[in-house]
């Protein structure tokens, strides 16, 4: 999925939750999700009447924000021309740019005209049978002035009582300058209204909505990004990409249960093992999955509920943890048996070299024998030294308070042993290091300890580790 892909994703995500109804915007979250919805599941799917969710769907589609495509999907057990529900991603974005822009022009013409224009209304406009249509802007009120007074007179109400001798009074048809402060107060409200829902939404630190001039920025990309995603169910579905049919579900599952029975066959379709997995959904829409292992609850409230229990199985897995080699361990192992046999490889060739070339006679005419007893005998003198140096560090041991430490030698003796004995081995210098640690801490391994559950509630043997 391309980074527009997503920025259309949370576009549209946001613009229905700043404009739409709950129902649509479960509508929208769950085709975003599932990338489709069937016409003929979705009601299963989603515990709702049909009818109810076709009218949501219909209302979206003429919003420009949901369309719908035929795909034969006769194979999974609905039609040849089963009606998918998607969101079209190039099309939803262009009708959200273009309704803002749409709004906002008619908001910003609204409120200029009430800031810049204002009218006469005659008294006989308001009155309870309406006596004239007494309605002016600031050109159309000067044509009739009274000249007595100065004032604009309503044009009709003045042809009207022209001639007429039980005529009202002047004032009854003069026409009056009308306050657009409303109207204004209004204009300015409404453009403040929407400019809140385009923008984003932060309490505190936290940012609850993003900004929808910001997203529609960020959806625009460039040149080299391309047009976004049409999201066609056809091609999804080819794909894989998806939410699978719900068994029973569509227009030919009924004819197909009745061929089986028809047949002999078992009427119920059988179980997949998959059935028994949880899914979740990536941010393509394919599906992952996870399995709950069984008993882990079990082992998990074991070591909560009582610390005796915790020591046990503590000590139960340091010993099985601790006497299995781990991985450097057995790569050392491995590289110094590689390296034993190609020190016999180089040592069988050189012996082999020189049988093959020296003559008897030749063996010892430079006193090769005298010279091998010297490096004999330093070779010895390097082991004796090596042997004291160790000595002196087991005396700094012992008087730092039997540290259990394990040397080249030590490794070597664990790798050499049978698994059996390499966990004794392990147990007993655990149990001597614990008794250390204990009594420097003042410690009593074998005090009992408060338990928040009783002791019968579980047995740590019947669970398997």
């Amino acid at each position: 999925m391309s980074d527009l892909t997503v920025q259309a994703e949370a576009l549209i995500s946001t613009v229905a939750r700043a404009f739409y109804e709950d129902e649509a915007v479960m509508l929208i979250d769950v085709l975003l999700r599932d990338k489709f919805l069937r016409d003929d599941d979705m009601s299963v799917r989603l515990s709702l009447p049909a009818k109810q969710l076709r009218q949501t769907l219909q209302f979206l589609q003429r919003e420009h924000i949901v369309k719908y495509e035929l795909v034969d999907d006769l194979a999974t057990g609905g039609s040849q021309a089963t009606k998918f529900w998607y969101i079209d991603y190039n099309h939803a974005v262009n009708a959200i740019r273009l309704r803002i822009y749409l709004l906002r022009t008619k908001l910003e013409k609204d409120e200029l005209q009430a800031r810049s224009n204002s009218y006469y209304m005659c008294p006989g406009f308001n009155a309870a049978p309406a006596r004239c249509n007494g309605k002016y802007n600031e050109t159309q009120a000067q044509s009739i002035v009274d000249t007595s007074t100065g004032l604009f007179m309503c044009q009709e109400c003045v042809e009207t009582f022209e001639n007429d001798p039980n005529a009202p009074p002047k004032s009854t048809y003069t026409l009056q300058l009308i306050d657009n402060k409303k109207d204004l107060k209004a204009a300015v409200d409404n453009m403040r209204r929407v400019n809140v829902q385009l923008s984003s939404k932060t309490i505190g630190s936290n940012r609850i909505r993003e900004s929808i001039f910001d997203l529609l920025q960020k959806v625009r990309g460039g040149r080299k990004s391309g047009p976004l995603s049409s999201n066609l169910p056809s091609e999804n579905f080819s794909l894989g990409i998806g939410s699978k049919r719900i068994e029973g579900t569509g227009r030919t599952a009924g004819i197909k249960a009745k061929k089986r029975a028809q047949l002999g066959m078992n009427p119920e379709i059988k179980k997949s093992p998959v059935d028994d997995l949880t899914f979740l959904r990536n941010a393509i829409g394919q599906e992952v999955t996870f399995t709950v292992v069984k008993g882990s609850g079990a082992r998990a409230l074991l070591p909560a509920t009582n610390q005796q229990r915790r020591q046990k199985l503590m000590d139960a897995a340091a010993s099985r943890v601790g006497a299995d080699l781990s991985v450097p361990v057995l790569v050392k192992k491995l590289k110094r048996e590689k390296e034993e046999i190609e020190r016999q490889k180089k040592k069988h060739k050189a012996d082999s070299t020189v049988h093959a070339t020296t003559l008897d006679f030749l063996e010892d005419n430079i006193g090769l024998s005298k010279i091998e007893a010297e490096f004999e005998k330093e070779r010895q003198r390097q082991i004796r030294l090596e042997n004291e140096r160790k000595k002196e560090n087991g005396n700094e041991q012992e008087e730092r308070g039997d540290v259990v430490v394990v040397d080249d030698d030590g490794l070597e003796d664990m790798l050499s042993l049978p698994d059996e004995d390499r966990r004794a081995k392990f147990q007993a210098l655990y149990k001597s290091e614990m008794e250390r640690q204990a009594k420097e801490l003042n410690l009593d391994l074998n005090a009992p300890q408060l338990s928040s559950q009783g002791e019968g509630d579980f047995d740590e043997n019947s669970v398997t580790w």
